[in-house]
């Protein structure tokens, strides 16, 4: 909602940001302190939980060790990874001879034997073992602790996220001369209406890949190049943080017009930081690198790319809530497997955040996830949002960011369902499928509530400028 007379300047080629709201500098490294504190204590936690099961055994759940080589899949299940027979299943023919079959290539319909992931026997005492661990556990330490990682995180990712936006909108465009690298592309409603078709398409591609070619070296390329992508998303995070420590951007070293990016000193410093990150991810995988990709590649992807309008930012959501249900509840029915969970598990790449959950009869850490797109694809709603508060301020028409905070506020209430229901029904959830209602009625309500629903709907972000423009009344 800005003034009459910003937006004949803008018009006539000035630049003019609103104010950048007091305090936004100390809120966001207060943020990125408290971001740095709870990744390293929950990297901590996740390492206590460690503990060693000797070569050759098992640890069954109530703690007793068991020799590999009397590993019951009818009680336990599946082989697990430290078995020699793991990803397999023995097969007895209409002669009573045994062999030793692949699940991959196993018939998709079933029956399934012991040791298969899908036995219908397996399924049921894992679903009762589950239920009545969840029961137990639920108030404790050891139950709430993934659920809180989960919540922690996310919230700051988005939340950040959008104040971080701010930060940057509210910049000049022009510092020494030069313009601006780091502007957001913003989507309009025609590419809004895109996300799902191309989300589907690099989705059920990988799902391709993973569940029925098998290549190492696709695999490897695939992962190679998501982990490249987050590296860099690191390297530009941390020139962004010591920009706003400094409060200026630093100077530029040199460009590359390619791909329209100005390099600075920290921003070398941080991709080299990311390359002995991404070495030491690609040799071991290791969670809490995934994580830190993770959180890099959200904060970055809220900081470079924008929605225009309220109604894109809609659009976007709407297309991905349907997209979310439909590859977690309606892809088996059709492919044979959850194909959004395949790709998930499948992937060994930082497309998603892991929560440290239980340990295995291996000794390794079990995981909860959180796809990126769960805090992408709303943090560029709340960001758009976080913007118009901005504006608001700036005409004296709001007090804080009200909209980013009650937004935020349904948006932790969202991934709290999600969790409830995830435990309740022991089967993965389509985030989306509860933070878009969330989210898109609290603003649409919260609007209404003050009279802006009609501003809000006709506030646009200029490509130009990145400046909101508050469109002419009809």
């Amino acid at each position: 909602m800005p003034q009459d007379s910003s937006q004949s300047e803008t018009q006539k080629g000035a630049f003019k940001p609103p104010v950048r709201p007091n305090g936004l500098r100390a809120t966001i490294l207060i943020l990125y302190g408290v971001l740095a504190v709870v990744v390293c204590s929950f990297a901590l936690t996740g390492h206590l939980m460690k503990r060693r099961v000797p070569d050759g055994m098992f640890a069954k759940k109530d703690g007793t060790l068991i020799s590999l080589d009397n590993f019951d899949p009818i009680e336990l299940g599946p082989y697990p990874k430290c078995h020699p027979h793991h990803g397999e299943y023995e097969q007895v023919n209409e002669t009573g001879a045994h062999k030793w079959v692949k699940i991959k290539d196993a018939p998709s319909r079933g029956p399934f034997p012991p040791g298969h992931p899908e036995n219908l026997e397996f399924l049921a005492k894992m679903d009762a073992e589950t239920k009545r661990t969840t029961r137990e556990e639920m108030f404790t330490w050891k139950g709430l602790q993934p659920s809180l990682h989960l919540l922690s995180l996310a919230f700051l990712c988005v939340f950040l996220g959008a104040k971080h936006s701010v930060w940057l909108f509210t910049e000049t465009k022009q510092q020494n001369g030069e313009t601006r690298a780091d502007t957001p592309a913003l989507l309009k409603n025609e590419e809004a209406y895109w996300f799902p078709i191309m989300g589907s398409v690099m989705l059920f591609g990988l799902f391709v890949i993973y569940k029925y070619l098998g290549s190492n070296l696709i695999k490897l390329l695939i992962s190679s190049y998501i982990v490249l992508m987050c590296m860099l998303a690191f390297g530009f995070l941390v020139g962004s943080i010591v920009d706003v420590i400094r409060a200026e951007r630093s100077h530029t070293l040199f460009r590359v017009p390619m791909f329209e990016l100005a390099l600075t000193k920290p921003d070398i410093a941080g991709v080299a930081i990311g390359v002995l990150l991404a070495l030491s991810y690609l040799r071991d995988k290791n969670w809490i690198i995934n994580n830190i990709f993770g959180i890099s590649f959200c904060l970055s992807g809220l900081k470079y790319i924008g929605t225009s309008t309220f109604k894109t930012g809609a659009i976007i959501l709407v297309g991905l809530f349907v997209y979310d249900i439909f590859w977690v509840f309606g892809s088996k029915p059709v492919f044979g497997s959850n194909v959004m969970v395949t790709v998930a598990k499948g992937v060994e790449a930082p497309i998603k955040l892991m929560f440290p959950r239980s340990l295995n009869g291996c000794g390794d850490l079990t995981f909860s996830m959180l796809g990126l797109g769960d805090i992408v694809v709303p943090g560029l709603f709340i960001t758009f949002l976080a913007k118009w508060d901005a504006e608001l301020l700036a005409v004296k028409k709001a007090t804080s960011f009200i909209y980013l905070n009650i937004c935020m506020i349904f948006y932790t209430l969202s991934l709290i369902t999600t969790v409830a229901v995830m435990l309740f029904f022991n089967a993965a959830q389509p985030a989306l499928l509860y933070i878009v209602p969330y989210v898109l009625l609290a603003s649409m309500a919260l609007a209404t509530l003050r009279g802006e629903t009609r501003t809000l709907w006709d506030y646009e972000l200029s490509e130009d400028s990145n400046v909101g423009q508050e469109a002419k009344d009809k």
